[in-house]
């Protein structure tokens, strides 16, 4: 709901899975989402951002906000208000 006005920000928004791409494919377009998916079935991306819960009990939903330049500008962690994530990311866009 909110992708036009992070990408007004000059912001690209991708999600990423360790659910196949076929899985990830199919629910991109059973809810039409607007942005990027990516598949990190072998967990590589989980273990590079640090987002594994203990005892290996899946991932944690975590909102990476990231300058042009690769610096990491922002990190918010919230496992059950979703819309939060927007809010945080915009917010840290805005003062970027």
């Amino acid at each position: 709901e909110t992708h036009d006005e992070l990408t007004a920000l000059n912001a690209v928004v991708v999600g990423i899975s360790t659910d196949s791409a076929d899985r990830i494919e199919g629910f991109s377009d059973s809810v039409g989402i607007p942005y990027e998916l990516g598949s990190d079935a072998s967990g590589e991306v989980c273990r590079l951002y640090d987002v594994r819960r203990r005892f290996g009990l899946g991932t944690s939903r975590i909102t990476y906000v990231i300058d042009p330049e690769g610096v990491i500008r922002g990190v918010f962690h919230n496992e059950f208000q979703m819309t939060s994530h927007v809010q945080y990311a915009l917010k840290t866009l805005k003062n970027i």
